[in-house]
């Protein structure tokens, strides 16, 4: 009869993989790795690639998330440290997380009939600025929509930008979850990706400076008042 050993790990473990985007799953045996994806776009090579881990770490299986990501699911404990060794000799890069700049999502606005701004483009230019940022109050996400129909719901993310007429109109404080709130938009339309950076900048600079530890950036909209974020704005 075979053995089936129960592996102890600690919550103190099970933290610090988390914060290097592995989760545990509900029997803490198994976990899942998640990967970072900017616009909803991977290639054919890495998708190659996610399968063959897949299929030597994992159940063979590939989960793909409501944020266009992507995570390799049920490896066993004994076999992650393996994993995170052979992840490393691959162009995948694990997701964000904790309190920063989640992953970027995306519609296909960019060669979608119905877009106005480039997207792809958009979400892109929008990682490499602020992807790496960290050492905000909590998680911060961003999502880009070329047109009025919202695919990629800019609304229901901490900031949002959606296509209108060639020009990007800009959406904050959005957020889904057991406490959902609508995005307010803010009052101007930007008209060049160089001004949308610079404001995305000044966004996220108030919300770092104003937010409390683990409070969205919604909550702190809420607490201090939109006014006061549109008025930083124009400093």
């Amino acid at each position: 009869m075979a053995v089936h050993t129960v592996c102890e790990i600690t919550p103190e473990e099970i933290t610090a993989l988390k914060a290097s985007a592995i989760f545990a799953e509900k029997d803490k045996q198994h976990f899942s790795a998640r990967f970072l994806v900017v616009g909803g776009l991977y290639s054919a090579e890495k998708l190659r690639t996610a399968a063959a881990l897949a299929k030597r770490y994992g159940s063979g299986e590939v989960h793909f998330t409501t944020r266009q990501g992507f995570e390799i699911p049920h490896i066993p404990y004994a076999k992650l440290q393996r994993f995170r060794e052979a992840v490393k000799k691959t162009p995948l890069e694990p997701a964000r997380s904790g309190a920063c700049v989640r992953g970027i999502t995306a519609c296909p606005g960019t060669y979608c009939k119905f877009g106005t701004i480039d997207t792809q483009g958009t979400a892109q230019a929008v990682f490499k600025k602020f992807g790496k940022r960290g050492k905000l109050p909590h998680k911060f996400k961003i999502a880009v929509g070329g047109c009025r129909h919202c695919c990629s719901k800019p609304q229901e993310n901490d900031l949002g930008i959606m296509g209108v007429a060639g020009a990007y109109a800009i959406f904050v404080g959005g957020m889904a979850g057991k406490t959902p709130r609508w995005a307010d938009r803010l009052p101007n339309t930007v008209k060049t990706q160089k001004e949308l950076l610079q404001i995305i900048g000044k966004i996220i600079d108030w919300y770092a400076a104003n937010g409390n530890t683990k409070e969205r950036f919604g909550a702190v909209i809420e607490r201090i008042g939109l006014a006061k974020l549109i008025e930083s704005l124009t400093q």
